[in-house]
């Protein structure tokens, strides 16, 4: 509007500055324009400093908020949103008071869209110590609040002028951007198990975390996929026994392994894809 602009929008913005401000410090980091914006404030590629360069790494994406609060999805087109993110996806809490930034890992939402169709969702950051909590849920499932942890970084803004210190969060960040992206992985493959740290320390690794949770989730419908994937699992595996050398395959122990897949691979050979039964049957093995 001509000569003013409302203050809301204005603190928004300035969270969004301080972020882009501390991420950039560690990723190429791209400002989405407010008019383009469908939820994700920044669209981030790792940097990783290799002498005089800094080489592109891997991409993330993160929402800002200026206040740390829950945040709630319940409209069908956000659940969707959220539902579909094909990308590592953080959220970020930006205080530009203490000029500090928080991110927030995002990994625990897939295991709520697997296990339910809750019509509201709630994702919760949680305070230092706080482990990431099992799911809390409705007895009909309708609704969902899900732990997000404690932050995976916390970064002052005077913390970035360090390229040592930045160069230890960036490492931080990578594993927690290639853990996101195994679980989306497996998730479009049709392999419905969500790994992640529950406790974990804030600015570290992942990989370091104290405590790790595997969750399964299996469902009739996913059953044609099931089979797809545990023949071209089975293929690889017997063709990479053969890569292995024939003295390999002669070893008591690994032989009779090799006949176990070779039983399966026969037992499901509706299941092979065209190309695998090809390569196996130039192995000599009969395939129906």
């Amino acid at each position: 509007m001509p000569g003013a602009q409302p203050i809301g929008p204005r603190y928004g913005t300035s969270a969004e500055l301080l972020a882009e401000f501390v991420l950039g410090s560690m990723a190429f980091t791209t400002r989405v324009p407010r008019q383009e914006d469908v939820g994700h404030d920044l669209l981030c590629v790792l940097a990783e400093r290799s002498g005089r360069m800094m080489l592109a790494g891997p991409f993330f994406t993160v929402q800002v908020k200026n206040k740390k609060q829950e945040l709630v999805y319940e409209k069908d087109y956000e659940l969707t949103w959220l539902r579909n993110q094909e990308n590592p996806f953080f959220v970020c809490f930006a205080d530009t008071e203490k000029l500090t930034v928080e991110l927030f890992s995002t990994w625990h939402v897939l295991d709520g869209f697997l296990a339910s169709d809750a019509k509201r969702v709630g994702l919760l950051p949680e305070d230092d110590g706080v482990v990431v909590r099992p799911i809390e849920a409705k007895p009909d499932q309708s609704e969902q609040r899900i732990s997000l942890g404690q932050a995976i970084l916390r970064v002052h803004a005077q913390e970035i002028v360090d390229p040592h210190r930045v160069g230890i969060l960036a490492a931080a960040m990578r594993d927690w951007v290639d853990l996101d992206r195994r679980n989306i992985v497996n998730r479009s493959a049709g392999m419905y198990w969500v790994s992640g740290p529950v406790a974990y320390s804030t600015n570290a690794s992942p990989q370091a975390a104290t405590q790790v949770a595997t969750a399964f989730y299996w469902n009739p419908k996913n059953l044609e996929i099931c089979e797809r994937n545990l023949g071209r699992t089975a293929t690889s595996l017997r063709l990479v026994h053969r890569a292995c050398g024939m003295e390999h395959e002669q070893r008591a122990a690994v032989s009779d392994r090799i006949r176990t897949v070779e039983s399966l691979l026969r037992a499901h050979s509706t299941s092979l894809d065209a190309l695998g039964v090809d390569e196996l049957r130039k192995l000599g093995l009969e395939i129906p």
